[in-house]
């Protein structure tokens, strides 16, 4: 039988174990999503040699990072959540729809009169307006699982914020993609570890 002081001496131990699988099974997804979307490009100049690199990257980048991250934490999910597979099409969305819109603003805004400004405005209110839309697409996943659950969206909202400041305009770089995996996780993390704080998991029988 667990006391109340020994079950008060698990909380911390519980919330920073699922804090760090959130925010590792997270970074892990983007760094593997990267090595396969080299995989293709590689793959992809092989049999094309005259393929446009840069096109199809930006074709490619963000469904495939969208999906790993969303198979990634699903795995984390599902052992509490019921119906968790929702996750994976909710995050794999919400990554394509308002990342490729994000890129084309900054685009088509980065050619404008003070450019270099206009460009950097346009990526931050990118990056925050993408972390307002994923939160609200996964949050119907979490509703029923999470007390004051609305705070997922102002986390996904912040760490993405925050991921942009780290950034910057491209991802270019192997910081960059560690970054993208790992600060808006960082945020959400918290924010799961904190309100699901029982580490009860559901039945297996009835997740996905």
């Amino acid at each position: 039988m667990i006391t109340s002081d020994s079950a008060a001496l698990q909380v911390p131990r519980y919330f920073w174990r699922t804090w760090l699988s959130w925010v590792a099974a997270s970074t892990a997804a983007i760094v593997i999503g990267s090595v396969l979307l080299y995989a293709l490009i590689f793959a992809a100049k092989a049999i094309v040699p005259g393929v446009n690199e840069d096109r199809l990257m930006g074709w490619a980048l963000i469904p495939i990072l969208g999906l790993m991250l969303g198979v990634a934490q699903w795995i984390i999910l599902r052992r509490r959540v019921r119906h968790a597979g929702w996750w994976i099409l909710a995050t794999a969305g919400g990554w394509s729809v308002v990342m490729a819109a994000s890129a084309f603003l900054i685009r088509v805004l980065g050619v404008a009169p003070g450019s270099e400004s206009v460009a950097t405005i346009t990526m931050l209110l990118s990056t925050l307006v993408a972390g307002l839309w994923v939160g609200v697409l996964q949050l119907p996943v979490l509703y029923r699982y999470l007390r004051w659950s609305p705070l997922w969206i102002v986390a996904s909202a912040a760490g993405w914020l925050t991921m942009g400041l780290a950034i910057g305009k491209s991802i270019d770089r192997t910081p960059d993609i560690l970054a993208l995996g790992a600060i808006p996780a960082a945020f959400t993390g918290l924010v799961l570890a904190w309100l699901w704080i029982d580490p009860t998991p559901v039945s297996r029988g009835h997740a996905d």
